[in-house]
């Protein structure tokens, strides 16, 4: 079954040459967060820096100089914590790692910031590739891709944090690249002894455990995983092929293992969050719990940086926007009934449970919590948008311009900074 998103491109169509040109803004303007953020959490330009960059630097520094992993002893609420910068060391050590020798090979810190920096935008930049890679898995039109990649590209959380000193981009590079797999996966046909496949399993495997030593909320494709390749089975009405799910799985466990052994050994707990976030809080397990998270994943989803007042008209409408937009995604997966379009929507589920269950623990939530639903984010505000214009005449340019200003509109906060 085809969706509408898929279906034949609705009457005059956005020229290829406008979607390069604000690929190229796009980029541009994350080029100029890369140069221009401060380093800390001061404000430059009106951009606000991470307060957590200077800790996440330390982390490589630590690795560069030492040439072992370092031991969290105290947690980002302890006094001192920020002034330290020995917080972030509960991370898993992959983006750590990958820019390790980059660090060790600047001369000046400045070098060393900028080239952790550089790892985060080429990851953010991969990115984009993938996301176009998905909506093509996914049946759309080429115009609906190119809608998507750019949604993405001008998404201020996704540039921001793709921009700077964090392990956030990495992370989300590799969960796209799970979820197209997984979209791969859907597409087979397995028999009970089908071992033409066991590569794909591997690099699946290899790919989850990539996640899991890059940060830890990579743990919720595993179960989902497992579901892809139940469906598989049940589809192909072979259930022995359902345990092919045991390769990717045994393979993440293998890699990744060791990494989550030892906070086990060192931490009493095999994520470290309470290491890393502290004790969890107490009264947070009530109504107005899963409304401070829902507000919070809702302004911090759309504009990253803190330092912006709030504009009680512009967090109202970005939570009609944000409601309206999930009401749009339920119902056009209610009519698509394919599994890829479901399992895009399971994945977002899933992400956004986890979202809800760390928000009953800590009250420090973030948008960019949500981010490895990535993917189905920008597929399900995307497609229902696109196929609804879909309708009249010009509607492809109509949503175009819809989609764009959804993404760009957060930026203009930066106006009250």
């Amino acid at each position: 079954m085809t969706t509408a998103a898929s279906a034949g491109a609705p009457h005059a169509g956005v020229p290829r040459w406008v979607f390069l040109a604000l690929l190229a803004f796009a980029l541009l303007v994350r080029v100029a967060l890369v140069v221009v953020t401060p380093f800390g959490q001061s404000v430059a330009h009106r951009i606000e820096g991470l307060n957590d960059e200077p800790a996440q630097l330390n982390y490589v520094r630590y690795l560069a100089e030492h040439h072992r992993l370092p031991v969290q002893r105290h947690h980002y609420l302890e006094p001192g914590a920020f002034e330290r910068g020995d917080y972030e060391y509960f991370q898993p050590p992959l983006y750590y790692i990958v820019c390790d020798p980059l660090v060790a090979a600047a001369r000046a810190s400045s070098a060393a910031l900028f080239a952790c920096r550089a790892v985060s935008f080429a990851c953010g930049a991969l990115s984009l590739v993938v996301i176009g890679l998905i909506f093509g898995r996914l049946g759309t039109s080429p115009s609906c891709r190119r809608l998507g990649v750019l949604f993405v590209a001008l998404l201020p959380t996704h540039a921001y944090f793709s921009s700077l000193t964090s392990n956030d981009s990495l992370s989300w590079l590799i969960a796209l690249l799970i979820v197209h797999q997984m979209l791969v996966l859907l597409d087979q046909s397995r028999g009970a002894s089908d071992a033409t496949f066991v590569g794909f399993d591997l690099r699946l495997g290899f790919l989850l455990a990539l996640g899991l030593l890059t940060k830890t909320s990579i743990a919720v494709f595993a179960p989902l995983v497992v579901l892809a390749y139940l469906w598989v089975a049940w589809r192909a009405r072979a259930p022995r092929a359902a345990l092919a799910a045991l390769i990717p799985l045994g393979v993440a466990l293998v890699v990744a293992g060791p990494w989550y052994w030892r906070n086990v050994a060192l931490y009493g707990s095999p994520t470290a969050f309470a290491v890393g976030f502290g004790p969890p809080e107490s009264g947070l397990v009530s109504l107005h719990g899963v409304v401070h998270t829902l507000r919070a994943s809702t302004r911090y989803f759309w504009f990253p940086m803190q330092h912006v007042p709030g504009v009680p008209a512009v967090r109202y409408g970005e939570a009609a926007l944000t409601a309206g937009h999930s009401v749009a995604a339920a119902l056009f997966l209610a009519r698509a009934r394919r599994a890829r379009d479901l399992a895009m929507g399971l994945v977002l589920a899933a992400v956004a449970c986890g979202q809800i269950v760390m928000g009953f623990m800590w009250s420090n939530v973030e948008g960019r919590y949500l981010l490895p639903a990535l993917a189905p984010v920008a597929y399900l505000i995307v497609a229902p948008v696109f196929s609804f214009a879909s309708r009249w005449r010009g509607g492809e340019r109509l949503a175009w311009a819809y989609v764009c200003l959804l993404a760009v509109h957060a930026w203009g906060l930066l106006a009250f900074a």
